[in-house]
């Protein structure tokens, strides 16, 4: 076999790093925006999820169960938008910065847990009607979602 030669050094000396700037202007920019779009969330968001969390305790008082678990889907994604806004203001302490980080995490594992809480429900209500309708009650949703917020504040 023959030897392949291949010249590889005129290309590791080509390289112009000319054109590789920082931009301050750029980044500033793009962090106001980020932050007028964070407020318009948090000034959009906290409102409606209050409405949203009032209408749906009507309606856990008329003995429905099904909307305990997405009160407590909103519960925590109001704790989620906290942070937010406790992000947006960034505090100067690391420590309370860190602890907003973990509470948000919780409240995010919260999240995720009552989401599937709700996936589950409504698969038994189509899967096994007559079974669920019997052995549904809001003591149980009371203790998955006092199991949930525990296990995601632990976690």
């Amino acid at each position: 076999m023959e030897d392949l030669y291949i010249n590889n050094s005129s290309l590791a000396n080509t390289y112009n790093y000319s054109n590789v700037t920082s931009n301050n202007e750029d980044n500033n920019n793009a962090v106001f925006i980020k932050n007028v779009l964070t407020c318009i969330i948090i000034g959009v968001g906290v409102p409606l999820t209050l409405v949203a969390i009032y209408a749906l305790y009507s309606q856990v008082r008329n003995d429905h169960v099904a909307p305990i678990y997405v009160i407590n889907l909103l519960i925590s994604d109001l704790i989620q938008l906290c942070c937010l806004i406790v992000r947006v203001a960034s505090p100067e302490d690391q420590e309370k910065l860190e602890i907003i980080v973990l509470v948000y995490l919780s409240g995010l594992g919260a999240s995720v847990c009552f989401m599937v809480c709700v996936a589950l429900e409504r698969y038994l209500v189509i899967a096994f009607p007559l079974w669920y309708r019997f052995r549904r009650t809001i003591k149980t949703s009371v203790v998955v979602c006092v199991v949930v917020w525990v296990i995601s504040f632990f976690t």
